[in-house]
């Protein structure tokens, strides 16, 4: 999670809060949101997207073939790269020209195994990319895809030039002296003992913010350090704008309030213990919440994900799960018998301590020891840090907000597609279709399999807010990966 502040001197900066500072500044791996917080705003792509809307930042123009397989891209030849290193380095690579052999080199190591790239999968459908000239990339797929240029906005796709990469000795974005940026901003300082890294705009835009502080804060402080101005925004689940002075907000859906289950875990691994505790929380119907007072949700898509430009929960609409109108007690004693145990033991469940429907969640826990005979341990932690602990596997049961990788609806169903053959085989027929709305009763089918199962349980909405002092404006923030861009960002 991230913030900021403050503006002194003439020099005015952006201080963004952290849960860890990042040590790793390479786009081609980055993938956490404090290490996508430097990594979004040093390097520029050929795309980016803006309030939801993919636009070109360094791709000039572009033409894709009438059978959507090949992309011919011009490249911006005003593009230069940015290093704060070794002054022998700065002679050769500051300001050295971006070039389309640049996002040959980048590209081919997301999609070598050895690089051990988290967006690997993105780009799997490339089959061959090449230079035609220095300002023209040629990118060949195997299959039509009409989400790639969107898929170009992903760091992966920031470009990286082959011979100072070379210089770095697998170092690459580890520090200062091995990133290589293009961006409106570059790397200036990091202090890891002490929290703190420095970004500096470098591309002599007068009107932009000049420096992005980043600062290590833990997120249940971060709404103290923005009242006592030490960071510039943050992200909020709980707070209310008139708890803040001269404040903006951004608010957005990126995710639905679900029931979390380790997957890895033999004892969720089982369908009917699944359902058996899934029958409390689903929509919120059996937790005894006032369904006039709460936000409830059935569908595994936030309302943010489109679909052909639609917004997918328009379009698509879930179907109630059949265990629903069955017994929550015969799901538990037949899941029980399979494992062969008479009792679930040891099992936490970790529950926002931000979040507006905390009670119901409590609620729910009561109702399983009251009606299921199941004592579970709660454990009580900012949102950010059950996600964190989520992406580790370092968890039984959680009720959190579920975001997607991105507003796609490959960003949920991938999620779940390693614990369910039928689902991947839904997600790689929809993949192949030739338009998105083609793929509209593959993407249903997956969904439906997904709620049928319990694989994971749709609750309710919940918002995200991020709040801002409002002498900034044009800030954007990805609502899928937490992360701020501002790189347009200007002070009043």
């Amino acid at each position: 999670m991230f913030t900021s502040c403050s503006s002194a001197g003439g020099i005015t900066t952006f201080t963004v809060a952290v849960e860890e500072i990042s040590t790793n500044f390479d786009p081609q791996i980055a993938k956490t949101s404090q290490d996508l917080i430097a990594v979004i705003n040093i390097f520029d792509g050929l795309f980016e997207k803006i309030d939801g809307d993919v636009v070109p930042v360094l791709a000039e123009s572009y033409d894709i073939s009438s059978d959507g397989r090949v992309y011919t891209i011009k490249i911006n030849p005003n593009s230069v790269y940015h290093y704060s290193g070794k002054k022998s380095i700065q002679e050769k690579f500051n300001n050295k020209p971006v070039t389309a052999h640049d996002f040959v080199f980048a590209i081919n190591r997301t999609l070598d195994p050895k690089t051990h790239s988290p967006y690997i999968s993105d780009f799997s459908n490339v089959s061959h990319i090449s230079a035609k000239d220095d300002q023209t990339l040629i990118i060949k797929l195997n299959n039509p895809d009409y989400n790639f240029t969107e898929k170009l906005c992903l760091p992966a796709a920031f470009p990286c030039n082959e011979e100072f990469f070379k210089t770095t000795g697998g170092a690459y974005g580890l520090s200062v002296k091995n990133i290589l940026s293009n961006g409106p901003f570059r790397l200036n300082y990091i202090d890891q003992e002490n929290g703190n890294a420095t970004i500096v705009r470098c591309d002599g835009n007068k009107e932009g913010i000049n420096r992005i502080r980043i600062k290590k804060i833990e997120s249940s402080m971060q709404a103290d350090a923005y009242i006592n101005d030490e960071i510039s925004g943050f992200f909020s689940y709980s707070s209310k704008k008139e708890d803040f002075d001269k404040t903006n907000v951004i608010s957005y859906n990126s995710s639905n309030i679900s029931l979390v289950f380790n997957l890895e875990k033999d004892v969720f691994s089982n369908e009917n213990i699944r359902k058996s505790l899934a029958w409390y929380a689903f929509g919120f119907e059996n937790s005894g919440a006032n369904l006039d007072a709460v936000e409830s949700c059935k569908t595994i898509f936030p309302d943010t994900i489109t679909l052909s430009g639609e917004y997918i929960n328009k379009i698509i609409l879930p179907t109630r799960p059949t265990y629903m109108d069955e017994n929550s007690k015969n799901y538990l004693q037949l899941g029980l018998s399979e494992l062969g145990i008479s009792r679930l033991e040891s099992i936490t469940i970790l529950m926002p301590n931000d979040s507006v429907y905390s009670l119901i969640y409590e609620n729910i826990n009561q109702l399983w020891q009251k009606h299921l005979g199941q004592f579970f341990t709660v454990e009580y932690l900012p949102t950010s840090q059950i996600k964190s602990r989520l992406k580790k596997s370092d968890f039984d049961i959680a009720f959190l907000p579920l975001t997607p990788e991105n507003d796609t609806p490959y960003g949920v169903l991938d999620k779940f597609s390693n614990y369910n053959d039928e689902v991947q085989n839904q997600i790689n027929i929809a993949k192949l279709k030739s338009n998105q709305y083609d793929a509209k009763s593959n993407i249903d089918y997956a969904q439906n399999i997904i709620l049928q199962t319990a694989l994971t349980v749709p609750m309710g909405s919940e918002k995200t807010l991020f709040y801002y002092k409002n002498y900034y404006e044009n800030i954007f923030v990805d609502p899928f990966n937490g992360v701020v861009n501002l790189k347009h960002t200007t002070a009043k």
